[in-house]
């Protein structure tokens, strides 16, 4: 019997390299934050933060006129923390947008406030505050395709990235 594996480090996909794996085809898709919430709390509960502690959809509040709803929330060592992710996307896919990950206390998020007639107010928030991490949807793009063809970044790991970034945030605090 004859076994072969491929177990060279430098074929293994992550946070460091997925960019070079993009293949040109129209077949791209992004994580949503329904995707993105609960692997959010499931590395907040590996990580020892309290269940009852993490809430989802915070509003916050900066100072008298500027506010901002969290994606994800959480307390730890009676400090707030939070996650924002930033449900926006678009092309050409670049390994600089992955650049706002290592931008604390110098990312900037906008955020639409919309009223029940249908008009929008857009409100720059600049910097975000040093405790949020701003995720970045544009960064969690996967491919796919109706065949099943095998793509090197399939939303398994691109879910695998998302889950490294959000570990290399909480070793941070």
């Amino acid at each position: 019997m004859c076994l072969y594996a491929q177990s060279q480090s430098s074929d293994k996909v992550d946070s460091s390299n997925y960019y070079k794996y993009k293949d040109d085809a129209d077949n791209l898709n992004w994580l949503r934050s329904s995707d993105v919430i609960p692997i959010i709390i499931d590395e907040l509960l590996k990580n020892g933060i309290p269940y009852y502690s993490i809430s989802i959809g915070d509003l916050i509040k900066i100072n008298d006129s500027t506010r901002f709803v969290l994606t994800v929330s959480f307390e730890k060592n009676k400090e707030q923390y939070g996650f924002l992710y930033e449900a926006v996307h678009g092309l050409p896919l670049t390994r600089k947008d992955r650049d706002v990950l290592n931008e604390r206390g110098k990312s900037s998020y906008v955020q639409a406030e919309q009223n029940t007639k249908g008009s929008a107010n857009f409100m720059r928030i600049d910097p975000l505050p040093t405790n949020i991490m701003l995720l970045s949807e544009r960064c969690y793009w996967f491919q796919f395709d109706r065949q099943g063809t095998k793509y090197p970044v399939s939303k398994e790991v691109i879910e695998n990235i998302l889950r490294q970034d959000i570990q290399t945030y909480l070793l941070r605090l």
